[in-house]
């Protein structure tokens, strides 16, 4: 591929280049093909190893959010977990994402958080700014073992203020996925590399060419918001907001990514956000995408499955819009989620253990496969490399991000408070109560404002 800009986690791109060589591969094999527990990781991170440092019979909650193939695979491999370990009961804690964020709020303000916790990356900066949240997995070596994971990687996405505060569950990034049969109903080559003229140009064509039936772009308001970012991103080259909490665009430039997004909207290449809302963060379950009626979803390789299931279309996948003089891609390469442990828990470092388990353990990464995305463990990957259980069209899409990354993109981007003030202004624009121009001046306004008392805050 062409794009050679790899982030900062570049050390990933080997992984997932064996990865494809796995795929290419074929075949099919058990848990067990090709390796054994304690050939696959440390003493800390067999399954024997495990069983004889855990002495007393313990019972651990473990939260997560998924859609049903994720759920199936996780409680499978509590249950080979259980049965390796009797001494240790999982109660599994999942759902949706929908409402996931904050109930975990509530609980560990209460300190009733589960044990073991699935948390977003970004929620990381955010809970830490409140207090200590989460244990240091630093000093849990003889529990987990972190030789397996790319150092830069955890440096850059798992670690605040030094401490080592979760592990990655995945390696993901942001690509688009596409239905390939609309593309071929509308002559838009398999291979075709979007800038933001040929965007519009292939959406208002497949719009007016299916008498308003279909749409180019399935994206909820917030990803919407998240497209206007990499426009503005990819013309600055720079930050969307700096480490210094200063906006790193002026009201000028948002001015003319909200017009754009305008554009987008006005030529019906976006799905009306009177429908597209009812979608936000789970577009893979809007039943025009079901029913074939949407062609493609800026989001992640981990999502490929959900979006896949239960469609009678193949599903492609692409790298994001890129401006064709992009000072940086704005293509961003991240955990899928991450592993931490409440720092009220009364078992850490079963908890740890556990943790380890899921991460690092052949047997587990078979039993796992893809549900949280191409492993950022090499135990994993080799696992199952040796199972043949790697999907092909998410490998794709993982080293496709991996090769078009622009770079890490820094915690205070992704603050949850900014974020909302972001989609909240991108809904007005498209429900027409706010200019392009409007938008802008509130946008600048305020994140300046949001910005001031979350650095005041630290």
């Amino acid at each position: 591929m062409k794009f050679r800009k790899l982030a900062a986690a570049a050390g990933s791109v080997l992984l997932v280049s064996g990865l494809l060589a796995a795929c290419g591969s074929g075949g099919s094999g058990t848990a067990n093909s090709g390796t054994t527990n304690s050939e696959a990781s440390k003493p800390a991170a067999s399954s024997e190893g495990a069983k004889e440092t855990v002495k007393e019979n313990v019972t651990l909650r473990f939260s997560w959010w998924g859609g049903d193939s994720r759920h199936k695979a996780t409680l499978e491999a509590l249950d080979k977990y259980m049965e390796l370990h009797p001494n240790v009961k999982v109660e599994a804690e999942y759902g949706g994402f929908d409402g996931y964020e904050q109930k975990l709020k509530t609980q560990l303000a209460g300190q009733t958080a589960p044990d073991l916790i699935q948390v977003d990356q970004p929620w990381l900066y955010d809970l830490s700014a409140q207090g200590e949240m989460f244990a240091d997995l630093s000093g849990m070596g003889d529990r987990i073992d972190t030789s397996t994971f790319d150092a830069k990687f955890l440096a850059d996405y798992s670690t605040i203020d030094g401490k080592l505060l979760g592990l990655p569950t995945g390696l993901n990034g942001t690509i688009m996925f596409y239905n390939k049969d609309l593309f071929g109903k509308y002559g838009i080559p398999e291979d075709v590399r979007f800038d933001w003229d040929n965007l519009l140009t292939y959406g208002e064509k497949v719009y007016a060419e299916s008498g308003g039936e279909d749409y180019l772009l399935n994206i909820a308001p917030e990803w919407v918001a998240e497209l206007a970012r990499i426009y503005i991103t990819q013309k600055t080259g720079s930050q969307f907001i700096g480490e210094d909490y200063a906006l790193g665009f002026d009201a000028v430039l948002a001015e003319e990514a909200y017009a754009y997004i305008q554009k987008l909207l006005d030529a019906h290449v976006i799905q009306p956000f009177s429908e597209s809302s009812l979608y936000i963060n789970k577009e893979e379950t809007n039943p025009k995408w079901l029913q074939g009626h949407l062609g493609m979803t800026i989001s992640y390789p981990s999502v490929i499955p959900a979006a896949s299931n239960g469609v009678a279309f193949e599903v492609g996948v692409l790298p994001i819009v890129i401006a064709k003089d992009a000072k940086n891609t704005a293509s961003e390469v991240r955990p899928s989620q991450i592993y931490a442990i409440a720092r009220s828990s009364q078992h850490p470092e079963e908890a740890a253990e556990l943790m380890n388990w899921l991460l690092n353990d052949p047997e587990a990464a078979a039993l796992l496969g893809d549900a949280r995305g191409t492993p950022a463990s090499s135990a994993a990957v080799e696992a199952l490399k040796a199972a043949g259980k790697l999907d092909p069209l998410i490998a794709e899409g993982t080293e496709i991000a991996v090769e078009q990354s622009g770079g890490p993109v820094n915690g205070i981007v992704r603050n949850a408070e900014l974020a909302t003030i972001r989609t909240d202004l991108v809904e007005q624009l498209g429900y027409g109560k706010l200019t392009a121009a409007e938008a802008a001046e509130q946008t600048v306004a305020k994140l300046g404002k949001k910005l001031e008392e979350l650095k005041a805050s630290q």
